[in-house]
């Protein structure tokens, strides 16, 4: 895998709605080999975070991916690395992972919707935010819980993502978890790494990173 930061013109990126399509442009030809073949892998695509973000300046972004990017006109590569994640059994990593806590509840609204669809068993469902820190923490225990044991973290809240997707408006609600943990089980640990955590992936969410603890 590449882990890249890049950088885009603040025009470009202030409808976070656009973000994702534009960073395709890196990866040129795995996006046309996915459409065209319409299939699913693990390879396909790539994950990011944001990592600067400021009304009128350029937005700076790390992006983690199976091909190396491509710098354009519209998007510069300031740095990229090849790495391998290995971790091993009982290892103690530390980790960082921008996500959108949320959970599904029954939609009460959903007579002021009527556009929206019943899922498969017919419920009206939608996602709400995960506020208060003690749900966001299980939360993060119940993603993480089947690779790993958390021993510390902390939580950093961010103002939530505002975006327009043609008329309509909606926003993500995004926090920050930062701590330390055990590797129980590797081989999960790494489709974690490689697939990402949660919802939200198209507005920077979901990457998992993880280092060596210095002894």
């Amino acid at each position: 895998m590449f882990i890249s930061r890049v950088e885009m013109p603040w025009p470009t990126v202030q409808n976070p709605y656009e973000i994702h399509r534009h960073l395709w442009l890196l990866f040129t030809n795995e996006a046309l080999k996915h459409h065209e073949q319409n299939i699913e892998d693990k390879r396909r695509g790539f994950l990011f975070r944001i990592e600067s973000y400021q009304t009128g300046s350029p937005a700076r972004f790390l992006v983690q991916s199976y091909q190396r990017p491509i710098s354009s006109a519209l998007i510069k590569t300031l740095g990229c690395r090849e790495f391998n994640p290995q971790p091993q059994a009982t290892q103690q990593l530390a980790f960082l992972l921008t996500a959108n806590p949320i959970k599904t509840i029954t939609d009460t609204q959903k007579d002021a919707k009527p556009k929206k669809a019943p899922n498969k068993r017919g419920q009206f469902k939608c996602r709400v935010p995960l506020v208060h820190e003690e749900q966001q923490r299980n939360w993060l225990s119940r993603h993480l819980g089947a690779a790993t044991d958390i021993e510390a973290v902390t939580i950093l809240p961010h103002p939530p993502l505002y975006f327009r997707k043609g008329q309509q408006s909606g926003k993500v609600t995004t926090v920050t978890f930062e701590g330390v943990l055990r590797v129980r089980e590797p081989d999960i640990l790494i489709q974690m790494l490689e697939n990402g955590i949660g919802p939200a992936k198209s507005f920077g969410c979901g990457l998992l990173l993880v280092r060596r603890i210095s002894a």
